[in-house]
């Protein structure tokens, strides 16, 4: 497989699962602010933090606030963080690999692509927000379920598996990261409303149900913090997606470099979690945590994107 193919296929899988997290976190997001009265300061710049574009999008008390935030990550075509800008590379890197991946999956990354230019054009206006964002979601799983029910697990399928494993658990960990500062910085929100948000935190990634399932009914800022870190059944706690892409890795040549980088992203993981967690504690993990994600990433880059010496 040439390397130049492999990559491709590595950022397809990535911007696949940047758009669909980002239509998950901008929806819950939204369903957040409708769900916290007007008196709890909870406002859109917190999403802006979520994906590392604080100094991108500089925060205001203006109305035009949310506008701005939200085509900054919707409808910007020139935003790397934007729903409309990971769709349009997406679809670039499936277009140039159609002789290596499903015809129904280029099909549908081009629909996905279209919907997505004419829907996010303009930024969705409140009433129509949830219902464009589930669209993108469902058809995000959908285009996965191709890639995993119609292609071969071979080369291509395991990089693209190991760049939608890699940003899965990047996003997680944003999320997290932000909701436990903001939830430190004010102890009134922990005692009225702790419970909402961090039900809301679950649903972004899909996990209240399962949560609750498999955990415990109890919706307490730790025992979230805990199961979207370290369970290794849910496929979108961090620990479970670098399980898989240590698992994946395992299938392709010369993958030694990468096996340590994800095994030190194991490492930063805290289990159990110690009994005086606080905000900082969490932020400084997820720090860490990003750190050795983005050298996992540099890992693959190095052992199959790059010439070799």
């Amino acid at each position: 497989m040439l390397s130049r193919a492999a990559e491709r296929v590595y950022w397809a899988g990535r911007y696949l699962e940047r758009a669909e997290n980002t239509a998950r976190i901008v929806q819950q997001y939204s369903q957040l602010l409708l769900d916290l009265p007007r008196e709890v300061d909870v406002g859109w710049f917190e999403l802006v933090k979520i994906f590392g574009a604080s100094v991108q999008v500089s925060g205001s008390n203006d109305d035009d606030e949310e506008r701005a935030i939200l085509e900054f990550l919707l409808s910007d075509p020139n935003s790397g963080n934007s729903l409309n800008f990971c769709i349009r590379m997406a679809r670039d890197n499936v277009r140039n690999l159609r002789d290596l991946l499903p015809q129904e999956s280029w099909e549908s990354v081009n629909e996905l692509h279209q919907y997505a230019r004419r829907k996010l054009e303009a930024t969705p206006a409140a009433e129509d927000r949830f219902e464009v964002l589930a669209d993108c979601i469902g058809r995000c799983q959908q285009i996965n379920g191709i890639f995993a029910g119609t292609m071969s697990h071979e080369s291509p399928y395991f990089f693209l598996t190991l760049g939608q494993c890699i940003e899965r658990a990047d996003m997680t960990s944003r999320i997290i990261d932000v909701a436990a500062a903001y939830l430190q910085q004010n102890e009134r929100l922990v005692l009225r409303y702790g419970s909402t948000l961090w039900t809301n935190v679950l649903k972004s990634v899909s996990g209240f149900q399962m949560y609750r399932q498999y955990s415990q009914p109890a919706v307490q800022g730790t025992a979230v913090i805990d199961y979207l870190l370290n369970d290794k059944a849910f496929p979108r706690a961090v620990r479970a997606s670098i399980l898989h892409a240590r698992k994946t890795c395992a299938s392709l040549p010369n993958s030694d470099h990468l096996v340590h980088a994800l095994d030190k992203v194991n490492h930063v993981l805290p289990s159990p979690l110690p009994d005086d967690l606080d905000g900082s504690m969490v932020s400084e993990t997820m720090d860490t945590l990003q750190i050795r994600l983005a050298d996992a990433h540099a890992a693959v880059v190095d052992t199959w994107f790059l010439p070799a010496d």
